[in-house]
């Protein structure tokens, strides 16, 4: 027999099961319902459940400082020491070639100054130049770029600014001005000098920069030139491609590869600058303080990583998808009743799968110095804390409107109508236009409808006429045939 205590003590253990049973499924029931209010929040606030990671790369480099950007975007896909100043060598040649395609024009014909050819250090690569001799522009920088020629930087230099001191100072402020911060030039060959400094990270930039050139893409993309006749070449020199990722029938030869420029020096050990464009896209790869052939290793690795890993986004919706137009409205930057905005080429980096919906934006309302004219605002774009692209807001406003009359002689003074303006004035016509037909239309139908009741009064006039009635006894006869008609209708529904 079980006692009444004993059956007590099992009940209350029960009771005391059941319990903890039931405070473990409330728990349970707990973190089930806040995970998934915590979904709920993240799909109603456009937070994505995943969050957004970077690629990285599987191998590193030998080189002490190295990256690889999109030459577009300017993102950095990938990089290691990237703001540590190291000797840049002959890899500052690709500075000195956008300052003189900026102030010379290829066919100018220059000559060779005695400061540019005297001096030059111990096994300094050169063009065979002499004082006195005369070659053009274009020559030189074939001469710089393919060979890397010091006396052909040297006499640029001296021929667009008067001297290399000069030079220099120009090659540095423009190196300021595509966004380059830890960068100091001071000759245009890369021959040693101290402070002569640079970053991996600025010298992308620069071979952005030179991506975007036409004429510098010309030269990269020749494997050899003729320059000349000089003193000491009185039949010209060929000059010869050495980036040997361009040059064909190496064991680095990559078909990807449209321009770069070598360097080296004791005190740089071997740098690499390499532009290279696939699948849409163009990266520039550098590296810094690496050894040979390793420089040519690690460039390719880089741009393996950069073509696999990532894509590009072009978006021609950025200003609905971003609301930009609100944005800057209710930071009061624009008059939203008098703007006409428009958003530029927007184009964003983002790894392989990503969704540009992770991708965040900020606005800048202090632009640089060669932002565009019209821009209102820059916007940057960043994805897993990357910056990923940037886009500049453009106000349309005052071109759609533009309309001024030109100061000049008698005889051509006349109005100039912007572009916009005439699409604006061509709208404007062609909705006039459009109204007017819309009238015509309109008034003539009235105009037929007015007629035709007209008509009919008129017949009804002329029969009340022979009728001999008047307009008082047609009714009273139209009433009294509609009651006789109602009086037939129900005599039918009673006598069916």
């Amino acid at each position: 027999m079980i006692s009444i205590g004993e059956k007590i003590r099992i009940i209350q253990t029960r009771l005391r099961d059941k319990r903890r049973c039931a405070a473990a499924a409330a728990a349970r029931t707990a973190v089930v319902r806040t995970v998934l209010l915590f979904v709920c929040i993240m799909n109603l606030t456009g937070i994505s459940a995943s969050a957004a990671v970077w690629a990285a790369p599987s191998g590193d480099t030998t080189a002490e400082a190295a990256i690889v950007i999109d030459a577009e975007t300017k993102a950095v896909l990938w990089g290691k020491n990237i703001h540590t100043q190291y000797c840049p060598a002959s890899i500052t040649k690709l500075m000195t070639a956008l300052v003189i395609l900026e102030k010379c024009s290829p066919d100018e014909v220059v000559t060779i100054a005695p400061e540019a050819v005297n001096g030059l250090e111990s096994g300094a690569v050169t063009a065979g130049l002499s004082a006195g001799d005369m070659l053009t522009v274009e020559e030189l920088l074939y001469a710089m770029l393919l060979r890397s020629a010091n006396d052909a930087a040297n006499a640029l230099a001296v021929h667009a600014s008067g001297s290399i001191e000069a030079f220099a100072e120009e090659m540095t402020s423009m190196a300021e001005a595509i966004g380059c911060r830890n960068t100091v030039f001071r000759n245009p060959s890369g021959l040693t000098r101290p402070e002569n400094l640079t970053t991996a990270y600025d010298m992308a930039l620069i071979g952005s920069e030179c991506a975007q050139q036409p004429e510098f893409l010309k030269i990269e993309g020749e494997q050899s030139f003729r320059i000349g006749p000089t003193q000491k070449n009185p039949d010209g020199l060929t000059v010869r491609a050495e980036h040997k990722m361009i040059v064909k029938g190496t064991a680095y030869t990559d078909d990807r590869v449209i321009g770069g420029k070598t360097g080296y020096i004791k005190a740089s050990g071997n740098t690499l600058v390499t532009i290279a464009e696939s699948g849409g896209m163009r990266l520039t790869a550098v590296v810094l303080r690496d050894k040979n052939p390793d420089h040519y290793k690690d460039t390719a690795m880089m741009l393996d990583f950069g073509f696999n890993s990532f894509e590009n986004h072009r978006l021609d919706d950025a200003a609905e998808r971003f609301s930009v137009f609100e944005r800057l409205f209710a930071d009061r930057i624009v008059d939203k009743s008098k703007s006409l905005l428009s958003v530029g080429d927007t184009v964003v980096t983002l790894p392989v799968g990503a969704d540009i919906k992770d991708a965040e934006v900020s606005y800048n309302y202090n632009l640089p110095e060669n932002a565009p004219e019209n821009a209102v605002a820059l916007l940057n774009f960043k994805y897993a804390d990357v910056n990923v692209g940037s886009a500049y807001v453009l106000n349309e406003y005052e071109a759609a409107v533009n309309i001024e009359v030109e100061d000049e002689s008698p005889d051509s003074r006349g109005l100039r109508v912007s572009p916009g303006a005439v699409i604006v004035i061509a709208v404007i016509i062609c909705f006039t236009l459009a109204a007017a037909v819309i009238l015509l239309i309109i008034n003539g139908r009235r105009r037929s409808e007015q007629e035709l009741r007209a008509r009919i009064t008129e017949r009804r006039r002329q029969r009340l006429k022979e009728l001999n009635m008047d307009e008082e006894e047609f009714r009273r006869l139209v009433e009294k045939k509609k009651n006789g008609r109602r009086q037939g209708e129900d005599c039918f529904r009673e006598n069916p």
